[in-house]
Formats: structure tokens, sequence, C-alpha cells
């Protein structure tokens, strides 16, 4: 059983961010503005930054963290000299017209990707049965899809990482075949390449639509940083949509980033993608895109790739409208 299962342990209750959760996401707030410090105004101005995050308070609480990391209040927007923090707007994607973080608009031919995708995760839970039943036994919890273990491996890690005893049945637990199993989920294995059309075709349409609108019309698109606060899988899936030559192998750290980002460098305009391993993490790691040829620039000899060249990748991936990319074949 789960000694901590009850909320008395949790008072902002199951699922929500910790006193850890909260010290990371304005960290990572912080480690923006130091990066970005010059480039994005130190004021808060409303037309450079967009930030839009899924309908979950810990997602939600997650964004106003990281904007009170990047915007303290300077000059007359200091409103409280005992306060370094003000309101930031954060939007949000109600469920049914989610295209971008749990996808929870309708979508016909996603929840038929879905169904095929749980066929094959129910005969992969089938080589494991024993494994899953003697799991269910000593831990009381009812194991009966990918997701019920990846969700008794994360609270595991929650237990760990706020360095509270462990459970006592964890005694008798193949830690690393646990891991492997919830592996499964929080790597998104087994998903269709129309599958992970679905899940990221808008948002990787609204990234690149951004950057044009920002290489076309900078003098009217003052946009200098759009935020999405999401899930680790959301990252997951970007990272396979994008089709990196780094592979991802492991579950994204609480506080991890994808950071792209657009550069004009003698008159080209130029792709970096990065990665955060955590928010608590300052080193960034450049990513490559398997098929698109490498342009070495900026002062560091960064690897970085031409906008047209990151575009026409991402094209066959994007969806500019989800309601027809959804609609079954007839």
């Amino acid at each position: 059983m789960d000694p901590y299962e009850a909320e008395s342990f949790w008072p902002e209750g199951l699922g929500a961010l910790v006193a850890q959760g909260k010290v990371s996401m304005h960290a990572l707030g912080r480690f923006l503005r130091h990066r970005y410090d010059g480039f994005i105004s130190s004021a808060y101005i409303p037309a450079e930054i967009s930030v839009l995050t899924d309908y979950v308070d810990r997602t939600i609480m997650s964004a106003q963290l990281v904007l009170a990391g990047l915007y303290p209040p300077v000059r007359i927007q200091i409103w409280n000299p005992d306060l370094p923090w003000q309101p930031i707007p954060v939007h949000t994607l109600p469920p049914q017209c989610d295209e971008i973080f749990r996808v929870r608009k309708r979508c016909p031919l996603l929840s038929e990707e879905e169904k095929r995708r749980n066929a094959i995760l129910d005969l992969e839970l089938n080589k494991h049965k024993d494994f899953i039943a003697n799991l269910s036994k000593i831990s009381g919890a009812e194991l009966s899809s990918i997701k019920s273990i990846k969700f008794l491996y994360d609270n595991l890690l929650i237990v760990e990482q706020q360095k509270l005893p462990p459970p006592k049945w964890t005694e008798q637990l193949n830690q690393e075949k646990l891991r492997e199993l919830a592996k499964i989920d929080f790597l998104e294995l087994h998903t269709s390449a129309t599958m992970l059309k679905l899940q990221t075709g808008v948002i990787l349409n609204e990234i690149v639509s951004n950057m044009k609108r920002k290489i076309e019309d900078p003098e009217n698109f003052k946009r200098r940083l759009t935020l999405y606060s999401a899930h680790d899988r959301n990252l997951v899936r970007v990272w396979r949509a994008m089709n990196f030559s780094q592979d991802i192998k492991d579950q994204p750290y609480y506080g991890a980033a994808l950071i792209i980002e657009l550069h004009e460098i003698n008159n080209q305009y130029l792709v970096k993608i990065l990665h955060k391993k955590g928010s608590l993490d300052d080193d960034l790691s450049v990513l490559k895109m398997e098929d698109c040829a490498e342009v070495l620039a900026g002062e560091m000899g960064d690897v970085m790739c031409n906008f047209s060249a990151f575009s026409a990748v991402l094209q066959p991936s994007m969806i500019s409208n989800f309601e027809k990319a959804c609609e079954l074949s007839k």
C-alpha cells in the first residue's frame, strides 16, 4: 500500500506541485532571464511574450513560477517593494479545445490510432503478467494498464525526490524491471507515425508559423518569446517528431525544456535547438535534426539549421487544420 496516499501529506492535493517543484520552475524562469536578458526586455511588455499552458493546475502554476523568475518587477512595474512579483497573464486550452497538450479535442482518427496502440500494449503487458501480478499484490495497486504502472513508478520517484522513506513493500521490488515497463509509457513507445503527427502537428505548425511571421513582418509581430507549459510526454513527442539524431532514452526530469531559437546571422535565418535536462541543471546540449543540413554559425560555431530547411523538414509533420487531419479515411 502507498503510505503517502493520504492528502495530509500533500495539502495542495494529489498531483500538485511540491515545494521543490516550485523552486525548480522559478529557477527555470531565472535561467531564461539570464540567457535572454537584453533580448527580452527587463520590463514585462505584453507584445513580447505569449504563454500557453495545459488546463491542469500544476502546469498553470509552473507557468506562473517561470514568469515570476523571468519578470521580477522593475521600475514603474514595482507595485509592492516587499514583493518581487507581478501578475502576468497565462492562457489555457480547455480540454474540449486542446489540440496541443493532452489532445482532448474530438479526433476520430486519433481514437482509432489509440485503440491500435492499446492492443499492442495489452500484448506487451501479457509478456510480463507474472511480474505485474506480483507487483499488484505487494503494492496493493490495481495495475491493469501501462499507464497505471507508470503512475506507480512516478509515485515512487516523487517519494524518493522528497526524501521520504520508501514504502516497505519496495524491498521486494525489482526496480529496474518496473522502470523498463514504465518506460513504454513515458517514452511513448509503440506510437504510430499517424498518432505522433496528430499529437504534435499543431504545435509544430505554430512554431514554424511564428518564426515565419517574425522573419517576414518583424515590425508588426513584436513577439520574442513563446512559452508552452506542458508535460514530460509532450517533450518526448516533440523530440520524436523533430527526429533528432540524439535519441531520448530516459523520462524527462521535472523542469526539462526544449528551447528552439531563431537567429539572424549574416542575413541568414537559422534555427538552433537546445535541450535543458532539468530546471536546476544550467547545462544546455545542442540537438541536431537528422534530416536538416548543419550550418556552423555564431561566435561559438554552434550547430544550426537554415530556417527554410527546418521548415521543409517539418512540413510533412505539421497540421494547420486539426479537424480535417482527424477525419477517418472513407
